[in-house]
């Protein structure tokens, strides 16, 4: 009886993974394998066999969710590094401008 109660247990905690989804992916969170892809022993039954595949199938869909998220994440970076490094050069060729028109005397 006590190894069902922690299998529900178990189940509740992939349901409440797999709803706050995409809460957590806002964050670029990397997600954990279920507990019960490295369980000791094989599967229960059926059911219990079952339930680790939908969890599996369920932290699959997280670990693609994430990789997007830290793809998109890194995206923005360089679109930023590129831009501040066009504002730097920008900034540069002005000062020397300034520069060189002061040394002309203009």
């Amino acid at each position: 009886m006590r190894r069902f109660g922690n299998l529900a247990i178990a189940a509740l905690v992939g349901a409440v993974t797999t709803l706050s989804g995409s809460d957590v992916f806002a964050y670029c969170s990397e997600p954990s394998a279920p507990s019960c892809a490295s369980s000791y022993g094989g599967f229960d039954d059926e059911w219990d066999f079952d339930r680790c595949k939908r969890e599996m199938d369920s932290y699959k869909d997280d670990v693609e969710r994430f990789i997007g998220c830290n793809n998109d994440e890194a995206e923005a970076a360089v679109r930023k590094a590129r831009d501040d490094n066009e504002s730097a050069t920008s900034e540069y060729n002005g000062a020397v401008e300034d520069f060189n028109k002061r040394a002309t005397g203009e």
